[in-house]
């Protein structure tokens, strides 16, 4: 045994336990859980962090992504095979119409926010990850997640009519 499996072996016997508690708790399940934390390893042992002191650190980031992940997939795939499952139904005339104000409302409320707050919504709404709508706003990664948290904000105080442009930082004027 090298000394970096070494180092591996004695993490994954201290961290183990640890990882799984804390991915179960996400995802619901050990079994689960414990496949993700090997999943976790296994990525520790073929793509390594580059800073080599916080490797626990990097592996409780790295399970906790892993469990996030999985528990995103598990609802797309509950909505997916709810809307095959459930009986296909002819909408009414007055669903199709409200369906229609609503996003009329919608795109009216994001016309009144900034032209940044517009973008990030639109990309996260369109499925680019962080990173993407980072680059596409000339922004640290870091910085995305508050610029959506604070757009949707004004989104709902536009759409729900609580705010006036005075009222809310980052609307036209």
């Amino acid at each position: 045994m090298t000394h970096n499996e070494g180092a591996i072996q004695r993490l994954y016997e201290s961290e183990f336990s640890a990882l799984v508690r804390h991915a179960a708790y996400i995802v619901g399940s050990r079994d689960i859980a414990e496949e993700l934390v090997q999943e976790a390893f296994i990525r520790l042992i073929t793509k390594p962090p580059r800073d080599q002191e916080r490797v626990a650190a990097w592996l409780r980031t790295v399970v906790n992504h892993l469990a996030l992940d999985y528990v995103r997939r598990v609802k797309v795939e509950e909505r997916v095979t709810e809307r095959m499952t459930s009986t296909e139904r002819v909408a009414s005339v007055e669903e199709l119409t409200m369906t229609q104000f609503e996003r009329e409302r919608v795109q009216d409320s994001l016309k009144q926010l900034n032209s940044r707050d517009q973008k990030a919504l639109m990309l996260r709404h369109s499925g680019y990850s962080y990173r993407e709508i980072a680059e596409r706003l000339n922004c640290p990664p870091e910085q995305v997640g508050v610029i959506l948290i604070r757009a949707l904000k004004k989104l709902k105080h536009v759409y729900t009519g609580e705010a006036s442009a005075s009222r809310v930082r980052g609307l036209k004027a």
